[in-house]
C-alpha cells in the first residue's frame, strides 16, 4: 500500500504542477497572441508607400464606415485597389489562424472573406460598365438608375386579355 500512495503523490504531484504552469500560461498566452497580430498588422502595413497609406486612412474616414452612401465610385475604385496592395483578406486569414487555433476555421473564415470581396469586386465592375455605357450613349447614369423600366404593353394586355 505504500509505495501506491508514493506513486499516487508522485503523479498528483507533477499534474498538480502542470496545472499551475498551464494557468499561468493561459495567462499570458493573450499578449503572446497580441504581439503575433501586431507583427502581421506591421507587415502588412508596409506593404503600402506612405502616400497609400495616409490616402487609405484618408478614404476610411471619409467613408465613416459606409463606403457606398459616403464615397464616391472613383473612390471606392482607389479603396478597393489599395485594400487589394495591402492584402487584406490574406491578413484577415492571417488573424484568424492566430486566434482560431482550430486549423479549419481560420481556412473557412478567410474563403469566406474572399467570397465577399469577390463578390464586391463583381458588383463594382458592374457599376462601372453600366456607368461607362451610359456615358457612351450620352445619358447620365444616376438618371437611368433611378427612372423605373418601362415595357411595352404585351399583345394580351391590350386585347383585355385577363
Amino acid at each position: 500500500m505504500g509505495i501506491l500512495k508514493a506513486i499516487g503523490r508522485f503523479f498528483g504531484g507533477i499534474t498538480r504542477k502542470l496545472a499551475v504552469r498551464s494557468r499561468w500560461l493561459a495567462k499570458r498566452l493573450w499578449l503572446v497572441m497580441l504581439a503575433d497580430i501586431a507583427l502581421t498588422t506591421h507587415r502588412h502595413w508596409r506593404r503600402l508607400a506612405p502616400e497609400e497609406r495616409k490616402r487609405l486612412l484618408e478614404l476610411a474616414r471619409k467613408s465613416e464606415g459606409r463606403p457606398a452612401k459616403n464615397l464616391s465610385r472613383r473612390e471606392r475604385r482607389e479603396a478597393s485597389d489599395l485594400l487589394d496592395k495591402l492584402g487584406h483578406i490574406e491578413y484577415a486569414g492571417n488573424v484568424a489562424g492566430i486566434v482560431l487555433p482550430f486549423r479549419p476555421l481560420s481556412r473557412l473564415a478567410a474563403k469566406f472573406l474572399e467570397g465577399r470581396r469577390q463578390r464586391a469586386k463583381r458588383e463594382l465592375a458592374k457599376a462601372d460598365a453600366a456607368e461607362d455605357a451610359a456615358r457612351a450613349s450620352g445619358g447620365a447614369p444616376e438618371a437611368e438608375a433611378a427612372e423605373p423600366a418601362r415595357r411595352a404593353p404585351s399583345p394580351d394586355a391590350a386585347a383585355g386579355a385577363p
